[in-house]
């Protein structure tokens, strides 16, 4: 078992949840995920690995895990990732406001996780100037990770 998928159930066995085989294996395919997943793209590998888990409980499984600061919502595309869990100053998971930064590659779909202390910032900002409590944000910036700039330098050549 990896470190993020005991580190999930840690969390989820403190907050008073069951470890069910459902969720162990949602878990273990977001750990193992090059890219971000959907509910159904989730349920697929999972009836490939002979795991029969309908669609609602995916859903239900995901909607635990987000709640609970384990995984990361790709608001572009609907789909999921897991949270760096292992590196706690990075992603508040005790902070109500759990927020995360993505930067997401337009050509590998990979998905890299950020903190940028500067967006900080500009949320501390904007809620002084405008008298506004923000509760949450999503940001996410796509583009072209290092592997793909290298390839499309190479492709040009």
């Amino acid at each position: 078992m990896s470190h993020y998928t005991k580190h999930a159930i840690a969390i989820l066995k403190e907050q008073g949840f069951r470890i069910t085989r459902p969720r162990k294996l949602v878990l273990e395919l977001l750990d193992e995920a090059a890219t971000a997943l959907s509910a159904y793209e989730i349920k697929d590998a999972l009836d490939a690995a002979g795991e029969k888990v309908d669609t609602v409980s995916v859903y239900r499984i995901l909607e635990c895990f987000d709640q609970q600061g384990l995984i990361h919502r790709v608001m572009s595309s609907g789909k999921v990732k897991k949270c760096l869990l292992e590196d706690e100053s990075h992603c508040q998971l005790k902070q109500k406001e759990h927020c995360h930064h993505l930067l997401i590659c337009q050509r590998c779909q990979r998905i890299e996780e950020v903190h940028c202390s500067g967006i900080d910032a500009l949320v501390q900002s904007l809620q002084s100037q405008l008298s506004f409590k923000i509760e949450a944000h999503h940001l996410e910036f796509t583009g072209l990770c290092q592997r793909c700039q290298t390839a499309e330098r190479e492709d040009k050549d």
